[in-house]
């Protein structure tokens, strides 16, 4: 059966025979079990090249064909994957240039996984012959439905094979060396090159203050980790075309630029580990309940079309500081987020613990004990049941009008910048301070990124949206100009894509936020950084605010910024929140104009999360979009609309009460109720 053909949502998860194939009794048990607890589909073969290729050229599927059969036979279907992700003694014995070398220049020794050299002619080769292994044997087999390439992508390789594709990147990025000392700024430190040969990779003890060079490391390297995709996806395929392709997402800011990669993926998937439960880090649920969506809709976003969720904790992850078992309700809640949030499957890592090595206590569905009768194993059965009653919505879309930006290139140059302040996680949480602002005014929203379409949404938020390609003022403008309403914040439209600052002449002065200063009626002329104990006060409709991080300075820009725009001597922008502290008070700390057919809105500061969630409360209402309840301030309660379902869902050990369709429905402590 083809993957869009199956009936229900895909449940089950990462299966791991190979590690008992000592023990066909526990193999039977798995069966029973699987089917008791409503599991349709298991990932196998993730770290299985050691059982699969034993010795160089030696291969062993006798097991992996047992094993497809009989989940055929038993209506189970298999997402199989390629061994990649980490791969056999034999292989980091005989080949050591297939291990990954780090930025330090130490290669590294076998162990571990995920840390070998994509440049590697050998390792390319090797992973060939296996997937191509695997496609000839089991591309057609009924019990395949879909292909799933390594593992948890990440990390980068400095060897000197990398090293001098890297100089051929960025030959054929900038033609001559000329033109690359000119896009990096080369004259500063003499750092000026005079042939691309000259050229090191970034490293801790050599190149680290050309933050153009850094920028197209990580670029180089995604291009050759996509092409790397591209010669494992072909490979898999090559005896059987029709079967999707996916990876398992995992990490926002883990080296890999998702929005790039999915262009390389037939479908989407996420692994996701929320800390529930543990507030050593000052989270709550409901924070956690917000990164976990954060992420879904990134991954819902990347093809605007429902993803995978094909790793989550049954019980209890084990990399945490603190490893809690999830309270009763926690699994049917967190799992009905996903669905929520637009999955098409929940799955789990794992499905029987391992008995040795590092992940050994990670959660499972069936524990060391082998045994059904488990909370845990309750726990997943019944969301094995909820999702066979919701099965008629697997993939359906989710609309949303209000979308939040994550560009990975912005972040990437913002956590370079010397200058702010030195921590710069802060850029990290930012557009999750955002979209969270967004979802305490029940609406749906997309995370997307900074090149994706903008017409499709009434809002558009884009925090700190540093770095500025070619045409990203223009297609701001664009967006604004037909209709749409654009909210962008400090540090803002500070530097081109080569992380170069963008400047002016006198004749014709350059503010921020570059080439927009029409669009938005105003100018930044200095940002002053807070300290982690400071604030200064904002004053917002008549209620004050705090102001944390950095409080940008700006004066009015009546029709400045375009000579093209046909807005000449437009109004400035009007101002909305005033600072009340500091040489600076009295001037705007939050403005709004308005441009062609649409609104502009501008934060000149970071401010607290009451501000933000009042703030577009009121840009939500101007741009009229569609709220999914009548309630104003209910804390802890998300709310999602998939395809005319609606989900509310309580984060909160106390009760809440949402009105939903004119009457008001009261949520038990991690309770949900489903509507529509």
């Amino acid at each position: 059966m083809k993957l869009d053909e199956i009936p229900e949502f895909l449940h089950g998860g990462d299966y791991n025979p190979d590690q008992w194939l000592d023990r066909p009794d526990i193999l039977e048990d798995d069966i029973r079990l699987m089917k008791q607890a409503g599991v349709n589909c298991v990932s196998v073969g993730i770290f299985a090249w050691s059982a699969l290729e034993p010795q160089e050229g030696v291969f062993r599927f006798e097991w992996l064909d047992r094993l497809m059969d009989s989940m055929y036979e038993n209506g189970i279907h298999v997402i199989l994957a390629t061994p990649s992700a980490a791969r056999p003694p034999w292989m980091a014995k005989k080949y050591p240039e297939v291990m990954r070398t780090d930025a330090n220049r130490v290669r590294q020794l076998y162990g571990g996984r995920e840390n070998h050299c994509e440049s590697s002619k050998i390792w390319r080769e090797k992973v060939r012959i296996i997937d191509e292994e695997l496609s000839r044997r089991y591309a057609r087999h009924p019990a395949l439905v879909m292909w799933h390439l390594s593992n948890e992508f990440y990390g980068h390789c400095y060897c000197e094979t990398c090293a001098a594709n890297f100089r051929k990147w960025l030959r054929h990025r900038y033609g001559t060396i000329e033109n690359l000392n000119r896009k990096y700024w080369s004259a500063f430190w003499s750092h000026g090159y005079s042939d691309f040969d000259e050229i090191e990779p970034p490293a801790p003890n050599g190149e680290r203050q050309l933050h153009a060079l850094t920028l197209d490391y990580d670029r180089f390297w995604n291009d050759l980790l996509n092409d790397f995709v591209e010669m494992e996806k072909a490979a898999v395929l090559k005896y059987g075309p029709d079967v999707p392709v996916t990876t398992n997402m995992h990490n926002m800011n883990c080296g890999v630029d998702y929005y790039k990669q999915a262009k390389h993926l037939d479908r989407i998937s996420w692994d996701s580990y929320p800390r529930w439960h543990c507030q050593a880090d000052k989270s709550t649920e409901w924070e956690n309940a917000v990164g976990a969506g954060f992420t879904f809709d990134y991954a819902r976003s990347l093809k605007h079309a429902p993803f995978y969720l094909m790793e989550s904790a049954p019980s209890v992850p084990s990399q945490f500081e603190f490893c809690k078992l999830k309270r009763p309700g926690m699994h049917m809640l967190s799992s009905l987020q996903a669905i929520a949030h637009g999955a098409d499957s929940v799955q789990y890592f794992q499905w029987r613990k391992s008995r040795g090595a590092v992940e050994k206590f990670h959660g499972a569905v069936v524990s060391h004990d082998g045994s059904g009768d488990t909370r845990v194993f309750r726990d997943v059965s019944e969301v094995g049941q909820k999702l066979k009653e919701l099965s008629w919505l697997k993939g359906r879309p989710e609309i949303s009008e209000a979308a939040v930006i994550y560009d990975y290139e912005n972040l990437q140059a913002l956590l370079q910048q010397v200058g702010l302040r030195r921590d710069k996680s802060f850029f990290e949480k930012l557009p999750r301070a955002h979209y969270e602002a967004l979802l305490k005014n029940f609406v749906n929203v997309d995370v997307i990124g900074a090149e994706d379409d903008l017409s499709r949404y009434k809002l558009v938020a884009a925090p700190a949206l540093y770095l500025f390609r070619p045409d990203t003022a223009q297609r701001i403008r664009s967006f604004v100009e037909q209709g749409g309403t654009f909210v962008m914040t400090c540090y803002s439209g500070l530097a081109d894509e080569n992380d170069l600052a963008f400047a002016g002449t006198l004749s014709r002065p350059e503010f921020a936020p570059h080439g927009l200063n029409d669009v938005f009626g105003l100018r930044v002329k200095e940002i002053d950084g807070l300290c982690d104990d400071e604030y200064r006060e904002i004053e917002y409709r008549g209620k004050l605010y705090k102001a944390l991080v950095c409080c940008e300075l700006t004066e009015p820009a009546a029709g400045a910024g375009s000579e093209t725009s046909g807005t000449a001597g437009a109004a400035p922008a009007r101002c909305l929140a005033v600072y009340r502290q500091d040489f600076y008070s009295g001037t705007c700390a939050a403005a709004e104009h308005d441009f062609g057919k649409g609104r502009a809105y501008y934060m000149a500061c970071h401010a607290e999360a009451d501000f933000l969630r009042d703030f577009y409360s009121d840009a939500l209402d101007a741009a009229g979009v569609k709220r999914l309840t009548e309630s104003r301030g209910v804390g802890d309660v998300i709310l999602r609309e998939r395809d005319g379902v609606l989900f509310a869902m309580n984060f909160s050990t106390q009760p809440r009460t949402v009105r939903i369709g004119g009457r008001d429905v009261t949520l038990p402590g991690y309770g949900y109720e489903i509507v529509g």
